[in-house]
């Protein structure tokens, strides 16, 4: 198995990169799950477990914090995380909520069981050809946006 077959062994990966779809999706938007993986990807980085600051996140998504800002209180206004100033830092975090936690799981288990069906179908030379394609076309989009 190569390299980028390993990368997408548990489905997540291969949808998140290749697939701006939320058809995928069946209890959260496709936008909305990435930002709850950035969230849940940086937790405790700054040694405060479970916490996300905001400045963190919109310099790893490359975000302006009014942006963020926005989403999170969208997520928040559907229970799925806690926004919050820790007044010992001087800044705001978000934390997931269980509800975001199970949402999430849910959500990978099945980008877990479709993948495991694009492989049952789909050989795996056939399925490699297929993604090879997927990243120029996507190299060609950027450079074309960049331009």
């Amino acid at each position: 198995m190569d390299e980028n077959s390993k990368k997408h062994e548990n489905g997540e990966h291969f949808f998140l990169e290749y697939f701006n779809s939320d058809r995928i999706f069946s209890a959260v938007k496709r936008t909305d799950y990435l930002l709850l993986n950035a969230i849940q990807e940086r937790a405790g980085q700054r040694g405060r477990p479970g916490r996300t600051y905001l400045s963190d996140l919109s310099a790893a998504l490359d975000l302006p914090i009014p942006t963020l800002s926005k989403t999170v209180e969208r997520l928040q206004d559907k229970g799925l995380v806690t926004w919050k100033t820790d007044r010992t830092a001087g800044q705001t975090y978000v934390k997931l909520t269980s509800k975001a936690v199970e949402l999430m799981d849910s959500e990978r288990r099945a980008m877990k069981t479709a993948y495991e069906r694009v492989k049952a179908e789909i050989d795996e030379k056939e399925l490699e050809q297929a993604l090879e394609t997927m990243r120029k076309i996507a190299g060609i989009l950027k450079e074309s946006k960049e331009a």
